[in-house]
Parts: C-alpha cells; sequence; structure tokens
C-alpha cells in the first residue's frame, strides 16, 4: 500500500504559481528513497481562519494552524496520509519570532509558512522578485523538512541534510533538499514498517 503526502494550499498569492514545482520535488526526492509514496495536491484553496492571527504581532499562529488543519483532514488521519499546508504567510510560535514551518507527528499534520522564503524580501535588485527557481527550491526543502519531522526524523547534525535546523532563510539555503544517508535510510525503513 501506498502513503500519501497531501499538499494542501492555504492561500493563492505564490502558492498556485509554484505546487506542482514543489509537488514534483518532493516527489522526486521521496521517490529515489520508497516506492511507498504518492504526493498530490488538494484541489481548493484551504483559508486560514481569522483566529490563528495574532494581530498584535501580523502573524499566525503555528499551533492553531496545526489544529485547524488537524480539525479539518481528521478523516484522513489513518497513519498513511502525511498532510501539509503550505501558504504565503508569517507564523510564529511562543518564544520564536517566526517559524518557516511547523510538524505534529502524532496527528500527521503540519504546515509551511512561506513568505520569509521569498526572495524578494531579501534584495533590493529588480530581479528578486523574479527568482523562481529559488523560491521554489527553499518552500520545497521546508516541506521536505516538515515531512521529516512527520515521520518521526529529529534535526540533522549534518549540514547539507534537509532535516538540519534553519534558524534564518541563508541556512535554508545551505542546506540540500537531500535527506543524508541516515535520515533516508529512516525514512526508507519508516515506509516499510506502514
Amino acid at each position: 500500500m501506498k502513503n500519501k503526502v497531501l499538499i494542501v494550499p492555504l492561500t493563492r498569492c505564490f502558492v498556485f504559481d509554484f505546487i506542482e514545482d514543489w509537488r514534483r520535488n518532493i516527489y522526486g526526492v521521496l521517490s529515489s528513497i520508497t516506492p511507498y509514496i504518492d504526493v498530490e495536491v488538494w484541489p481548493e484553496i484551504l483559508k486560514l481562519p481569522m483566529s490563528c492571527f495574532d494581530w498584535s504581532r501580523k502573524q499566525y499562529v503555528g499551533p492553531c494552524i496545526l489544529d485547524y488543519l488537524a480539525n479539518i483532514f481528521r478523516d484522513l488521519r489513518d497513519g498513511s496520509v502525511f498532510v501539509i499546508g503550505v501558504g504565503y504567510i508569517d507564523a510564529y510560535d511562543e518564544g520564536l519570532n517566526f517559524v518557516f514551518g511547523e510538524a505534529s507527528p502524532s496527528r500527521g499534520i503540519a504546515f509551511v509558512s512561506t513568505q520569509r522564503l521569498d526572495p524578494a524580501l531579501y534584495s533590493t535588485s529588480k530581479y528578486a522578485g523574479k527568482r523562481y527557481d529559488l523560491y521554489v527550491e527553499r518552500v520545497s526543502k521546508e516541506i521536505l523538512h516538515e515531512l521529516g519531522h512527520l515521520l518521526g526524523l529529529r534535526h540533522c547534525s549534518n549540514p547539507k541534510c534537509v532535516m538540519s535546523f534553519s534558524n534564518s532563510v541563508f541556512e535554508v539555503d545551505s542546506k540540500t533538499m537531500y535527506y543524508c544517508e541516515r535520515c533516508s535510510t529512516k525514512i526508507a525503513e519508516a515506509f516499510s514498517l506502514m
């Protein structure tokens, strides 16, 4: 039986332009590790409730996003479907200024907030907003990172592994889109046991 990674768009801005590229990247990385996975895209935008928005910080609250996704997709939680919401939003969690994403492994739910991954935020060049390849790569890395957490992986000490912790967009750029050998082995084992 194949397991499924379901990418759920949380906003229209940027997400619909790149979602098929992300799906291909995620599938390409995972299919090199295990034949037991499919990657699909939810066919509509799932808008986040404003109750998850912290008006004082002008950011979404990470745990609230996870709770919302877990509630919406509660019928899919049979252990074979991993839901990852992706939106052009800025999010945080308690004690952190921002998060690129968060995961709830026990519920098979994660999200990636892509606003701080946008190259246009880090350059004054008139071409910064046209760096589609860099934006697609950054978001793909963070989707794979959160999926790794859903599969039971912790942060990796290998700085090139996609599971290494990223405290800034520059650290996202310095890691690859791939799991190191140790993390790949753990993923392959996890899927073979499902």
